[in-house]
């Protein structure tokens, strides 16, 4: 097979074109994902604080490996159900990006219960997952999930100052702002585009204003 040597700009124009069929696909189903996890980890969290808040059992932190077993057979299912498409490069480095640090935040959670003084795993967890956020917003330039990123980021360092069991709480806000709302505007721009009959890139785009490769 002959190779075809590409251009500056065609090759420019083939990485705006994965970036876009990949915010698309985001955009036709990735809100009911964000969701998923979202609300999925705001539950947890706050069924975790209020057990600890009237019983003072620590054990009620295993709780926390509910989201896995609960959240990757739902995603697997929600993702079977819906008409795939082309699994694009951009695609697949995200879904890397979000493999790192699902295994670094395993690693952590298991060694927390080894050393439970080691570091402050609530920090750390969630400066690891709002810089996954903010890095897959990039790469696909979206404008609501680079933003989420970036202000969970910053939120993350109040964890530092937050005594106690209270750190908990601002965990699970970080589910509101980092999944939750933005799962809501990817399927907000989604049904403005069904019901126009626009392309879901093309709606959401105008309405976050979020600018062209």
């Amino acid at each position: 097979m002959e190779e075809k040597n590409l251009s500056k700009n065609e090759s420019l124009e083939l990485i705006a074109r994965m970036i876009k069929e990949t915010r698309n696909s985001m955009e036709r189903g990735g809100g009911n994902i964000y969701l998923l996890w979202g609300y999925l980890w705001l539950v947890v969290a706050l069924t975790i604080y209020g057990l600890l808040l009237y019983t003072g059992d620590y054990r009620a932190t295993w709780l926390w490996f509910a989201m896995p077993l609960v959240g990757y057979p739902v995603m697997y299912f929600m993702l079977k159900s819906k008409k795939g498409g082309v699994v694009t490069f951009v695609g697949a480095v995200i879904s890397k990006i979000w493999i790192v640090i699902g295994v670094c935040a395993l690693l952590l959670s298991l060694f927390m219960f080894v050393n439970h003084n080691a570091f402050p795993i609530m920090f750390i967890m969630a400066l690891l997952i709002n810089a996954g956020v903010a890095m897959s917003g990039l790469v696909i330039k979206f404008k609501p999930t680079i933003i989420a990123g970036f202000v969970g980021i910053l939120l993350s360092f109040s964890l530092l100052l937050i005594p106690g069991i209270n750190q908990i709480l601002v965990f699970a806000a970080f589910s509101v702002i980092m999944l939750i709302i933005p799962g809501h505007i990817l399927n907000a721009a989604s049904r403005k585009a069904n019901a126009a009959g626009l392309d879901p890139k093309e709606s959401s785009s105008k309405s976050n204003k979020v600018s062209n490769v």
